[in-house]
């Protein structure tokens, strides 16, 4: 039997991994995920346990080669974005990169974003980094991408402020956009500052180490 449900994740990392073993708690285990759509499938309650991971900043090669190394581990993997834009044959810059992981084509690295990461539960730890480094960087990678998109809606938000165009859009409208910058600035802003917290608590660790 499947089940589908369909959520958005401001909090794209911690907040879907918790929701999705709170799923898997209840016997669901995930099948295919689209851009808003997560399908399910009857399993035993807590058999599989899942991982989020940020893969944004890098590169189509680079991710598809993570990808290829967590599956040759044992992993099951899925990929997820962290936008809704629906896109075929697009170009997209992402300032929050590394290299060529700043341009993003569909089909490529677009809208794959997230990696979703599933192991059967054996009783063993599942921590996809362990080393302080290499989480350090992991959650720098996606500090930056919160960085960018309140950057984005803050320009969003100036403009309708600041610049003289704006006055030729309706009040009503213009006052609606103001509404949505403010209230997705607040969505985006709390686990924002929840991993930048993360991320000055482990720069402290690192360097008390």
């Amino acid at each position: 039997m499947k089940k589908t449900a369909f959520r958005y994740f401001f909090d794209f990392i911690n907040g879907q991994e918790q929701w999705l073993n709170r799923m898997s708690e209840k016997g669901c285990r995930l099948k295919k995920c689209g851009i808003l759509s997560y399908t399910f499938e009857r399993s035993a309650p807590g058999e599989y346990e899942y991982r989020v991971e940020f893969v944004g900043e890098k590169s189509a090669p680079k991710a598809k080669r993570y990808r290829s190394f967590l599956e040759e581990m044992g992993y099951r993997t899925l990929t997820k974005n962290i936008n809704l834009n629906y896109a075929f044959g697009k170009i997209r810059w992402r300032p929050w990169g590394k290299c060529w992981g700043q341009i993003a084509v569909s089909p490529g690295s677009y809208n794959r974003e997230l990696l979703i990461v599933e192991k059967k539960r054996d009783g063993k730890p599942f921590e996809l980094h362990t080393d302080l480094r290499d989480r350090l960087s992991r959650c720098h990678a996606v500090c930056k991408g919160y960085a960018w998109a309140l950057l984005s809606l803050l320009a969003i938000l100036a403009c309708t402020l600041f610049i003289p165009g704006a006055a030729s859009v309706p009040g009503f409208w213009l006052w609606v956009i103001r509404a949505a910058a403010v209230l997705l600035l607040i969505l985006y802003g709390i686990p924002a500052a929840a991993y930048y917290k993360i991320l000055r608590s482990l720069k402290k660790e690192i360097g008390t180490s």
